[in-house]
């Protein structure tokens, strides 16, 4: 991080309270039919405050793509064109709010970022949805096994899912193969449609986690190799709940001959480092599914340092913010990325090569 970066973060850390509800304020001026109904208030608050981090994450890390990431997600709830105008006039709030309040180099950093959201937002949503997996639902070499357990999860059949699964395995096909065919291709559909409004916060749910069990099911047909000498711990950052792109990480890393730690989703920063110690891994393999869990990501990494027994442990990255912007596992101290389960394996296999030279 430069200079100009951290006065910029520096500026707008210490003034992110006033900034928010100033920015709030001039909200309401500008926009007051878009305000709502009661609690309005509080609701654009927090909104704001999620700008803010975001940008500040964006300045701190110079990544215009993980403020791209924050605002494309933040599209979706809901995407439509007057959620467009309202997001338009909050970040041009906080923008007027900074020009004030920042000197004019700091302030420099943190438009540069807006005005670039600007100019997304003047775009169709459909342009910026984000593209599909390398393995689609309709392009998957297992379409009609991956369509067929869809429709059994959106009628909440979950054991007739699983079953159909558990058969296609028997049959002799790799489980991996229905990781990458089957799940993530299941998952990202799932995601599209709740993000459309074509399905309930409630079905979302339900699916991923007759998904997370059904993975659960299928682990012990895992052809497991020999053990190589290497363990990991994996998991998801605090505030991440997003398990299943990590375990699926996980389970690839075993099939390997790894030692798999797998905690779950949503450990705090002391539990990983303990964990990381305790067990005496090699590897921590951990997964940030939003641009606002990159921050916390980069605190967790740099805590490394002053945790002992944790020096040599190698960090690997993945997860939506790092596939938007591939260079940004080095700007938070990573020591490898992987965008999917089988990349990571690779990954994680010249980090060991890398260790021995």
């Amino acid at each position: 991080m430069n200079l100009k970066q951290q006065r910029t973060v520096e500026a707008i850390h210490q003034q992110a309270e006033s900034i928010t509800e100033e920015a709030a304020a001039l909200y309401c001026q500008q926009a007051p039919s878009m305000l709502g109904e009661a609690g309005g208030q509080k609701s654009l608050e927090q909104e704001l405050q999620s700008h803010l981090t975001a940008l500040v994450n964006a300045v701190l890390m110079d990544s215009g793509g993980l403020f791209e990431a924050h605002l494309t997600h933040a599209r979706r709830q809901p995407p439509e064109p007057a959620h467009d105008q309202e997001l338009t006039q909050q970040l041009t709030a906080l923008k007027q709010v900074l020009a004030q309040r920042l000197p004019i180099t700091e302030y420099i950093a943190a438009a540069g970022h807006l005005s670039a959201a600007f100019k997304e937002l003047e775009q169709p949503m459909a342009v910026v949805t984000p593209a599909p997996p390398a393995s689609s639902l309709h392009e998957s070499p297992l379409k009609h096994l991956a369509t067929s357990y869809l429709t059994y999860l959106l009628d909440g059949q979950r054991t007739e899912a699983i079953n159909l699964l558990k058969t296609e395995v028997k049959r002799g096909t790799d489980v991996r193969l229905l990781y990458e065919h089957v799940f993530m291709p299941v998952q990202w559909e799932l995601g599209s449609r709740w993000h459309k409004g074509e399905i309930s916060v409630a079905q979302e749910h339900y699916c991923t986690a007759a998904t997370e069990l059904a993975m659960a099911m299928l682990q012990p047909y895992l052809q497991v190799a020999p053990s190589n000498g290497f363990s990991f711990v994996a998991t998801t950052v605090s505030g991440d709940l997003h398990s299943v792109p990590v375990r699926m990480v996980s389970d690839f890393l075993e099939f390997d001959g790894w030692t798999p730690f797998f905690l779950g989703a949503n450990t705090p920063t002391d539990g990983i480092w303990q964990a990381v110690v305790g067990f005496k891994v090699d590897l921590l393999v951990i997964g940030a599914s939003m641009a606002h869990h990159v921050g916390i990501l980069r605190q967790l990494i740099s805590a490394k340092h002053a945790t002992s027994g944790a020096e040599r442990v190698f960090v690997m990255v993945g997860g939506e913010p790092f596939n938007t912007d591939p260079a940004l596992w080095r700007s938070i101290g990573a020591d490898a990325y992987a965008p999917n389960a089988r990349a990571a394996v690779e990954a994680a296999r010249n980090l060991m090569l890398s260790s021995r030279a």
